[in-house]
């Protein structure tokens, strides 16, 4: 995928990998991929003085994508034909990383799915809970920088300088990326921000790349941390990030009118192929560092969990476990004990059965006495899984979302979400999720006379 995108995006010579394909029939286009992977891992100095014409023509491009051996088997005249149609019949300069997850879902059975709880996120779902999470609070602060005419030219350059440095400091893990596409869809966003800022600061005027602390670029995909246990996932996880840094690359030489080095890849060993039950987070990010956490866990529910996943919940919940609990809720467990005592905030993706009855206590109650409070709920959506949304965050931090001088906030809108199909059959809204989030009683008093309630549909 990545070297169908490099040779319409200008990263390869036009066609160069299509052509390739064509150049080698069926029966050699094994070893000729193999040696095509070898090259794109070498860089030019390093790389044999008398290599042909066709594999010398493409740069280096390694960062980690071609690192590792891959395993690569024999080609038949299908696939071969697929792939010389896939650079003919579609313009992948433009294509939107995110759609990745949609395609690696296609690839897995319907077993597979069900059995590891696996669920594509649309950027529209993805949106509901990263714009009240932080993406909300990003652009009011930019536009209030862009509005304030008291500001002098000097000072609007070193708010915006700043903004950039902000964008640039928030650190961000997905402890179920799957195909990465919470990841993809709020680094886009954050570039999309940082260009704002620059297209602001340059006033159309260009600008002079001079790389290091001086670069005009300050957001990276380095920022970006994932834990994922399917291998084909993380791979695709890493490929969606390293195009979106490409694409938006290209917006921003648009706006600094000169062209921005795109190759090679920047290093990124971010996405961990691991149990995000199994594995320790702060090996990956450590939880002082860690603004945000997000992502879609496994929608397994409570009744259909293995034998390992139950194990995995008992281990996680200890005492606390009773049998009541879907699987998705050890995410939530994990990332308040991952984050205690510390600054960041989390927000999931989850089924809507944690939010009513018996699952209640052990988990909502569990996080309660953690010090934990609900800040934002979304009403039921969706046509299949019927997720919803519960963002925590924690009483004495850094955001707003961390104090109780502003209420809880519920999302969604109980016609719009008949119309999408989520069975809310026009029931009246709970308080429920925002009373736990406002009561803020230390004894829990008014959380135990809501056990019994459903939460918002």
């Amino acid at each position: 995928m990545f070297c169908l995108y490099a040779e319409d995006a200008g990263l390869f010579p036009t066609n160069a990998f299509s052509d390739y394909i064509k150049g080698n029939d069926t029966g050699h286009l094994r070893r000729a991929i193999i040696d095509l992977f070898q090259v794109l891992n070498t860089p030019k100095p390093e790389r044999d003085k008398y290599l042909e014409d066709d594999l010398a023509a493409f740069d280096y491009v390694n960062g980690g994508l071609l690192a590792e051996p891959i395993e690569i088997p024999q080609f038949t005249d299908e696939i071969r034909d697929a792939m010389i149609h896939a650079g003919e019949g579609f313009q992948w300069k433009d294509i939107s990383p995110v759609i990745f997850g949609s395609l690696m879902e296609e690839t897995l059975s319907h077993d597979q799915r069900r059995k590891g709880g696996m669920h594509y996120t649309t950027v529209k779902n993805i949106h509901r809970l990263i714009d009240p999470l932080f993406l909300d609070g990003l652009k009011a602060e930019l536009k209030a920088i862009e509005d304030d005419k008291t500001l002098t030219e000097k000072k609007r350059d070193n708010r915006l300088a700043k903004f950039q440095d902000k964008l640039a400091s928030l650190k961000f893990l997905d402890p179920a990326c799957g195909s990465g596409n919470f990841l993809t869809e709020t680094f886009l966003r954050l570039r999309e921000l940082e260009n704002q800022a620059v297209a602001d600061r340059l006033h159309g005027q260009g600008y002079m790349e001079l790389g290091g602390e001086e670069s005009l670029v300050k957001v990276s995909i380095d920022q970006f941390h994932g834990l994922e246990i399917n291998d084909f996932a993380v791979s695709v996880a890493k490929t969606a990030l390293w195009i979106a840094e490409q694409q938006a690359l290209d917006d921003t030489e648009a706006i600094a009118g000169q062209a921005l080095p795109h190759l090679p890849l920047h290093d990124s060993g971010n996405i961990v192929q691991a149990n995000a039950l199994q594995y320790d987070w702060n090996e990956l990010l450590p939880g002082s560092q860690c603004d945000y956490v997000m992502g879609n866990p496994p929608f397994v529910g409570r009744g259909l969990k293995t034998d390992e996943q139950v194990a995995e919940t008992k281990t996680e919940f200890g005492p606390d476990y009773d049998g009541n609990l879907d699987y998705a809720a050890n995410w939530f467990h994990r990332a308040a004990t991952y984050l205690d005592g510390q600054h960041g905030e989390f927000a999931f993706v989850s089924t809507n059965s944690i939010s009513q009855g018996l699952q209640v206590p052990p988990l909502f109650g569990t996080l309660q006495r953690m010090g934990w409070h609900i800040v934002f709920a979304h009403r039921m959506f969706g046509r299949t899984m019927d997720p919803v949304f519960a963002g925590c965050g924690q009483r004495l931090g850094w955001a707003w979302a961390c104090n109780h001088r502003e209420p809880p906030r519920a999302f969604g809108d109980r016609r719009a979400a008949d119309r999408e199909g989520s069975g809310d059959r026009g029931r009246p809204p709970s308080e429920t999720i925002v009373g736990v989030a406002s009561a803020g009683h230390a004894d829990g008093s008014r959380f135990r006379q809501r056990v019994g309630r459903r939460f918002p549909h």
